[in-house]
């Protein structure tokens, strides 16, 4: 009897034993999940989807870490990740372009990035000039991901059925085929220029600033430097386009300036190849009716070969060192070819271009379904890149001031005032600087 006793004890203490430690050993496992959040402002849903894409594989790869993705706004990226910074509550990888950059890292929440930059850069080849807008005090800030660039985007049977011949290579001829393309009963306006307090305005009108010869907005002591003839002839420019845009182009941001082109409503935009999609699905037309050209300089000689351009790239708020090991994971999961050419041609068909120097890259890219029909637009923007620049990092010193241009739009400000008040080129150039000065 007590033998029996025994024998089913001891049976019954061993699965005690054997389940108590296999939970311990699930809780355990669970423990050493490593969470990791990155926040990005794409906010449109195929980018929000092919970034989940992403996500889920490194999470099935790596499941000793889980990492998710958080959205906000370009709005309110600003005050939202200051806000989070400043509340302790912030993410561990944030996207950042250049200016957005300086202005967060002011706040003390980003943390130096070149140990994790070097990690990765051991499994891929970045394009040195997305890069270098990181660069600071000797450290690298953030890990590209990304590149953006503006090109002249164009309806050519627009321009063919006015008997234009396309693409236009001057401003010069520029505002002659605007003036020809604008006939407002049927209305068509020859161009769509953001001429609104946004980043998109911000964005176009740097553009052309650099096309004229304007691409340096500080001296090498970071006192700004826009008031001069460069860009007192940019504006001219751009308050005579103004007049062959539609009248409402004071409230014009990134979706109505792509929506202008797409519809018809407007032959010509500066832009990103970034509505590749939107072309297919409701212009009515074919991707060969799509043009696309270098920005144009003025026939006289005094502007350059000149576009915009960003690095989009993710900045490290987290100071813990497990979660940095997961960060240089992630970053070089994402930039490997396989998975990156997948993204870059999915996420948004066009809009980004790679940081990295890879042909098996390039070759997943551009065999996207809706990238393959764009090859020659998007191979524009890839031609671009050497002739780009970003407001704010072509002089030679770290100018952190460049955050407040952007982030409060002084240049599409300055549009804005000469547009809606009319007062003259010369004006707005001088209410710009005024702008830049008066930053504390």
């Amino acid at each position: 009897m007590d033998r029996s006793f025994n024998g089913k004890s001891f049976r019954l203490m061993k699965l005690f034993s054997l389940t108590f430690a296999a939970g311990l050993l699930g809780i355990n496992l669970q423990a050493k999940t490593i969470q990791l959040t990155m926040q990005h402002m794409e906010q449109p849903p195929s980018r929000v989807e092919a970034m989940q894409v992403v996500v889920d594989k490194f999470n099935a790869k790596y499941p000793q870490y889980r990492m998710k993705q958080n959205v906000v706004g370009w709005g309110e990226a600003y005050s939202r990740v200051t806000a989070q910074v400043e509340a302790g509550v912030g993410v561990d990888l944030q996207q950042a372009i250049p200016a957005f950059f300086t202005a967060i890292r002011q706040t003390g929440g980003v943390q130096p990035a070149t140990g994790i930059f070097n990690k990765v850069a051991k499994e891929v080849k970045f394009i040195g000039a997305y890069v270098d807008q990181y660069r600071a005090d000797g450290e690298i800030w953030a890990i590209p991901a990304f590149g953006m660039l503006e090109l002249l985007m164009y309806n050519k049977k627009h321009f063919e059925e006015a008997g234009i011949p396309h693409p236009p290579k001057t401003t010069e001829e520029v505002l002659a085929a605007a003036k020809k393309l604008t006939i407002p009963s049927k209305g068509q306006y020859g161009f769509a220029l953001p001429a609104s307090d946004t980043l998109a305005g911000t964005q176009s009108i740097y553009t052309w600033m650099g096309a004229f010869g304007g691409k340096k907005i500080f001296d090498d002591n970071c006192k700004p430097i826009v008031n001069n003839p460069q860009n007192i002839s940019a504006y001219t420019f751009l308050k005579e386009l103004a007049k062959y845009s539609p009248p409402d182009i004071g409230s014009y941001a990134w979706a109505e300036v792509e929506g202008a082109l797409v519809s018809g409503k407007a032959s010509m935009i500066t832009f990103k190849n970034a509505f590749m999609n939107s072309w297919i699905n409701d212009s009515g037309l074919t991707a060969n009716d799509l043009g696309a050209a270098p920005i144009p300089v003025p026939s006289d000689g005094s502007g350059e070969r000149f576009s915009l351009s960003y690095s989009n790239a993710f900045m490290v708020m987290t100071d813990d060192p497990e979660k940095q090991e997961g960060i240089s994971k992630f970053m070089a999961f994402w930039l490997s070819p396989e998975i990156y050419g997948e993204w870059l041609g999915t996420s948004e068909p066009g809009l980004f271009l790679p940081v990295t120097d890879n042909a098996k890259t390039n070759r997943i890219m551009f065999s996207a379904p809706v990238l393959s029909k764009f090859k020659k637009q998007h191979q524009m923007s890839l031609d671009e890149a050497p002739y780009t620049g970003m407001y704010g990092f072509m002089q030679n010193k770290y100018c952190p001031a460049v955050g407040q241009f952007e982030g409060q739009n002084f240049t599409a400000k300055a549009m804005e005032k000469m547009v809606v008040e009319d007062i003259s080129p010369k004006e707005a150039v001088q209410y710009l600087e005024e702008l830049m000065l008066n930053v504390n």
